[in-house]
């Protein structure tokens, strides 16, 4: 061991003081800036809990998925006018353009299905948040790329673009399921909007705020519509999906080459039924009731 001066040593000590103060100072800000507390979005609700995840770190998209995230990987048969089944695999989940692709395959004729890509959330239990993914959407005709939360199809509320609309790039489709009575569009549940001078394939934030009695939707923070019908009360997942079925008075197609939506984030802040409002109040409390984190 190598034997220190006085002189030395007193440097030495004024060099480990220092670096324990540093120290110091980073856990203290790093306790004052946890959010025990919740988080508060700018219309001032405050959701309990989050997951945010970043496809363009830099361990890649894949590894973002983490263990929040679930790969589709079961076959949907289809009815009606579709023209193929919907099969979710896992290669249709991929790393695209430094962010996470989502994409529906080449439709090879004959085939009985359509290759498609969907993620999930592990858990089920959100109930009411604020949820927002930034996105480009799909150019290719023939497909649905769709971000919504579910847990049956009338507990369902739903933002979707279809990439065969006329005015794809700017036209958005938001639906409280279900959307129709006796066939027919519910208007009540239902817009289909159009956001004057949008560009939906170049990257945008698109968002829904589940409230107890709305679905208020928005785009790069700006409402753009406001849904009271149908607003689901059942605990549900959030699922992303790029799809088709061939049915030609929806998702139109199969796509005659790969559709792939690209995200560079989903940013989920809710509630949810495994924490309740005392357990987070005694949360917040041992956390010494900080402040906040604003969203």
């Amino acid at each position: 061991m190598m034997k220190l001066s006085r002189t030395n040593l007193h440097k030495f000590l004024l060099v480990e003081t220092f670096l324990l103060v540093t120290l110091l100072d980073a856990s203290y800000a790093s306790t004052s800036t946890s959010c025990s507390c919740g988080y508060i979005d700018d219309q001032g609700h405050v959701w309990r809990e989050a997951i945010t995840t970043e496809f363009t770190q830099s361990s890649g998209a894949l590894a973002a998925l983490g263990n929040d995230w679930i790969v589709s990987t079961d076959n949907e048969p289809q009815s009606g006018s579709a023209t193929a089944n919907i099969q979710y695999i896992e290669a249709n989940v991929l790393e695209h353009n430094s962010a996470l692709g989502i994409q529906a395959s080449t439709y090879t004729s004959g085939s009985s299905s359509v290759h498609s890509g969907q993620i999930f959330t592990d858990r089920s239990d959100l109930l009411y948040g604020t949820f927002r993914m930034r996105a480009a959407v799909p150019t290719v005709p023939g497909v649905v790329f769709g971000f919504f939360s579910y847990e049956s199809d009338t507990q369902e509320q739903d933002i979707e673009f279809l990439s065969s609309d006329d005015n794809s790039h700017q036209q958005v489709q938001y639906t409280n399921q279900p959307g129709t009575i006796n066939g027919e569009v519910d208007n009540d549940a239902y817009r289909e909007v159009d956001v004057s001078g949008a560009n939906f394939t170049a990257f945008g934030e698109h968002r829904f705020d589940w409230l107890e009695t709305a679905t208020e939707y928005y785009y790069n923070s700006n409402l753009t519509a406001t849904i009271n019908k149908n607003v689901p009360t059942s605990p549900s997942e959030i699922v992303l999906n790029v799809w088709s079925n061939g049915d030609p008075e929806f998702s139109q197609g199969p796509p005659t080459s790969n559709a792939t939506a690209t995200v560079e984030y989903i940013k989920l802040y809710f509630n949810s039924t495994s924490l309740t409002e005392a357990k987070f109040s005694q949360a917040c409390s041992e956390a010494g009731n900080i402040a906040r984190c604003s969203i």
